[in-house]
C-alpha cells in the first residue's frame, strides 16, 4: 500500500473582532530573495529597542504595502505603548482594529498565495469587501521550524 508523503497546506477562515493596537516597525524596500536577512536585521533592531525602552512585545507582524519584486513592506511588533521618542529608523503605526477575516495558514511561505486566495474567494462569498491591505502575523520561528510546511502564520485582512 503506497502511502501519501506530499505535505499539504492548510487554510481556515473566520470572522473575528480585532482590538486596535500600537506598532513599532521598520519600512524597506527589498527583492524577495533577501526577505528573510531583512526581517531578521529588522526585528532584532525592534526587540533591542523594545527592550531598551521596556515595552512589552506582541505579535511579530509585516504590512505589505507592494508585492511586485522588489516588495515594499513594513517590519512590524505590537507593542503596549509607544514611547515618547523613536530613534534611527523605527517608526510607529496605530492600527485601529475593527471586523476582520482571518486565515490561520499552516505552510511554506513560498505558498503564502494560497491563503490569499481563500480570503478573496470568502470576501466575493459573503457579498464583503476589503479594508487596508491585509497583514500577516508569524506565530513560529522559521529559524526554529525543521519542516517549512509547519510555519504557522495568520493573515488578517480588515473588512469594509
Amino acid at each position: 500500500m503506497l502511502q501519501d508523503t506530499i505535505k499539504k497546506t492548510n487554510v481556515v477562515l473566520e470572522k473575528v473582532l480585532l482590538e486596535p493596537f500600537n506598532v513599532l516597525l521598520i519600512r524597506e524596500t527589498t527583492g524577495l530573495s533577501a526577505l528573510s536577512m531583512i526581517f531578521e536585521a529588522d526585528y532584532g533592531e525592534i526587540f533591542s529597542f523594545i527592550k531598551k525602552n521596556d515595552l512589552k512585545a506582541g505579535r511579530v507582524m509585516a504590512f505589505y504595502l507592494d508585492y511586485e519584486d522588489p516588495v515594499t513592506l513594513e517590519a512590524g511588533v505590537e507593542v503596549d505603548r509607544i514611547p515618547g521618542y523613536l530613534n534611527g529608523r523605527i517608526e510607529s503605526k496605530f492600527v485601529a482594529g475593527g471586523e476582520a477575516v482571518l486565515a490561520h495558514y499552516t505552510g511554506p511561505y513560498e505558498e503564502m498565495e494560497t491563503p490569499y486566495n481563500e480570503i478573496k474567494k470568502w470576501l466575493k462569498e459573503n457579498n464583503r469587501e476589503a479594508r487596508e491591505l491585509p497583514f500577516e502575523v508569524y506565530l513560529n520561528d522559521p529559524s526554529q521550524v525543521k519542516d517549512k510546511h509547519e510555519l504557522k502564520t495568520d493573515i488578517y485582512q480588515f473588512l469594509k
